[in-house]
């Protein structure tokens, strides 16, 4: 035992002296720096390629065809102006127009007009001039219902395109969403990289953990010396004595070459069971009262346990 004492004093010298020195795990921490600046890398590449996809979004146009030659001439047109994301943002829109003389016929007239009405009547644009003039515009409609009226006399021929940029009024609520999708997108990484690197220096010592394997062990091993010595005192009323702790957890000692003098070993009567078996043959108690004899074949608690699976 007190061997044991020693051992286990020595034991907590030795990690004592390596806890002060702390081990760290430098592969970790470059490990965990390198995962951070990937995420950091990312972010960036994400900010840049997502503002840009949505500026290239923003420069696709929805055309709609007015009139075009050979295809016959529409005074009146009605299409649709979209509502995005429901936000009720004004759609740039451009008119490309063109008119021109049909060579085929005489014109006796050269004005040429048109005009863009929404669907309260009310006139949003317009536009009056010659044929040969520059009748193409810029200008925004808010969503909902529009028609092109255009004035279109005999032998004139109007070629007419409107073009709609219906992401081009949410370009500033775009770029919001774009920078904070990217942002958010590698946050996690960069923060369990960091949570990483700043645990890393402080890492638990081999002798600690080293400690705590041994006290695991000692935990076990006073639970198993719980649990036979609850075997014991039940077993106390039918062995006809007491055994104490240290008497229940001796090892059985390792047999040698040198046998034992017998002056060393207590001389043991032999008992004669033939009258305890006939008494519990015929039902009775009479071999189970005091005075009880030693019994030489139990040395330790788990003879007694041999002897009940012989029986």
């Amino acid at each position: 035992m007190s061997s044991g004492v020693k051992l286990m004093d020595s034991e907590i010298e030795q990690q004592e002296a390596e806890e002060e020195q702390e081990v760290s795990d430098p592969v970790s921490v470059l490990e965990a720096k390198r995962t951070q600046q990937q995420a950091i890398l990312l972010m960036l590449f994400m900010i840049v390629g997502l503002n840009s996809a949505w500026i290239l979004a923003q420069s696709q146009t929805s055309d709609i065809e007015v009139n075009r030659p050979g295809a016959g001439q529409r005074t009146t047109h009605t299409f649709e102006v979209p509502d995005m994301m429901l936000m009720s943002k004004d759609v740039p829109v451009t008119m490309d127009c063109e008119f021109t003389f049909d060579e085929s016929k005489e014109a006796n007239n050269s004005n040429v007009s048109w005009s863009i009405i929404d669907g309260r009547g009310l006139k949003i644009y317009e536009w009056t001039g010659e044929v040969g003039d520059d009748c193409g515009a810029e200008f925004s409609l808010n969503p909902g219902s529009h028609r092109v009226s255009t004035s279109i006399p005999y032998a004139i021929t109007a070629e007419q395109t409107l073009h709609m940029q219906v992401w081009k009024g949410l370009s500033k609520e775009g770029h919001i969403i774009a920078t904070v999708m990217a942002f958010l997108f590698p946050l996690p990484a960069i923060l369990a990289a960091q949570r990483r690197a700043s645990k890393a220096p402080r890492s638990v010592p081999l002798a600690r953990m080293r400690s705590l394997e041994d006290w695991q062990e000692i935990h076990r091993e006073m639970e198993e010396m719980d649990r036979t010595a609850a075997e014991i005192h039940d077993l106390e009323p039918f062995i006809g004595g007491t055994i104490s702790m240290e008497q229940s957890f001796t090892p059985e000692p390792v047999l040698q070459d040198k046998a034992i003098e017998a002056k060393d070993v207590p001389d043991i009567p032999e008992i004669d069971q033939t009258e305890l078996i006939e008494d519990m043959e015929r039902d009775t108690l009479l071999g189970l009262e005091d005075p009880l004899a030693a019994d030489k074949r139990i040395r330790k608690v788990g003879d007694i346990y041999d002897l009940m699976k012989d029986d």
